[in-house]
């Protein structure tokens, strides 16, 4: 059972200030204070700064603060896997970006569970950004994420490297794109059928054309669908262009649904990754599982 007093802690790193960290806590500000100063007596080391009402970690609180919040994460796991030890289950509780949810989840569960067929499974698909802040709260166990992060304050595991890639339907790849690549400007005069703003592959194409000095803005029209599946079949049926994984429209690209577009100095590559937390006490048991995630393209 953890200290109430690291819960203090952590709600003052959350905060940086006494007076919300205590509200928020239901205790007296000066509680607060006892509790921190109990804990650098403990440990030996400062943990905070105060300059007038403002608070900063030390390089000791940092350290903590990291330690702590994968400590009280493995304490909520803790008393998950004793509450299904009754029932002699295993649980999962999973976080997956929305391409890594709809292509990669399946085949690496339907693997899964052929070696450990009691266990309960859940699966939250967010985008990163949601996905690591449900992991440092401890309301997921691992997150199987997309692009870029902090690396450093996480343990990781690649899954892969994947294409990101232009694709269009037969009619307009047939008279645009049969005798060889064009330029991303040439496409501007299409209609860009593109996820919804804040969304991980609309991101990665704003980000590439921003580097060029361009925008979404340059195409002659726009419809944004949140929806991968509606996505590949209104570009199967011609009604534009889009930017995917590679990964999302294999299966269409192989059956000559959909077609790669060979756009002009166009070679974007992003990372799929296993994350969990630093420091966890179930490190071993997460490595173990992201070896289902790491060859999840032999099982398709």
């Amino acid at each position: 059972m953890i200290d109430s007093r690291i819960y203090t802690f952590l709600e003052v790193c959350r905060t940086l200030n006494y007076t919300r960290a205590s509200a928020n806590l239901h205790i007296t500000q000066p509680a607060v204070t006892q509790h921190i100063r109990y804990l650098e007596e403990l440990y030996q080391v400062p943990l905070v700064e105060t300059q007038g009402k403002k608070v900063c970690l030390t390089k000791q609180g940092k350290i903590l603060e990291r330690l702590a919040a994968a400590m009280c994460a493995d304490e909520l796991y803790i008393r998950e896997v004793l509450r299904n030890s009754l029932h002699k289950k295993e649980k999962l509780v999973i976080g997956a970006t929305l391409t890594i949810g709809e292509f990669v989840i399946p085949s690496v569960l339907s693997r899964y569970l052929l070696d450990f067929p009691d266990t309960d499974i859940s699966v939250t698909v967010k985008n990163t950004e949601s996905l690591l802040k449900m992991l440092e709260d401890g309301n997921i166990e691992f997150a199987a994420v997309e692009g870029r992060f902090d690396k450093s304050a996480y343990s990781c595991r690649l899954i892969s490297r994947e294409n990101f890639i232009g694709i269009c339907g037969r009619d307009f790849f047939m008279e645009h794109c049969k005798r060889g690549n064009i330029s991303m400007e040439a496409l501007f005069q299409a209609r860009l059928i593109v996820r919804e703003r804040g969304s991980g592959t609309r991101g990665i194409l704003e980000q590439f054309l921003q580097t060029h000095n361009q925008s979404l803005d340059k195409f002659s029209n726009r419809i944004e669908v949140s929806n991968m599946g509606a996505i590949r079949k209104l570009v199967s049926a011609n009604c534009g262009i889009s930017f995917l994984y590679e990964a999302a429209v294999a299966q269409e690209l192989g059956r000559n649904i959909l077609y790669q577009i060979p756009v002009d100095d166009f070679c974007i590559q992003r990372e799929f990754n296993f994350v969990y937390l630093k420091n966890s006490i179930f490190s071993e048991k997460y490595d173990k599982i992201s070896k289902y995630f790491e060859t999840w393209r032999g099982s398709i």
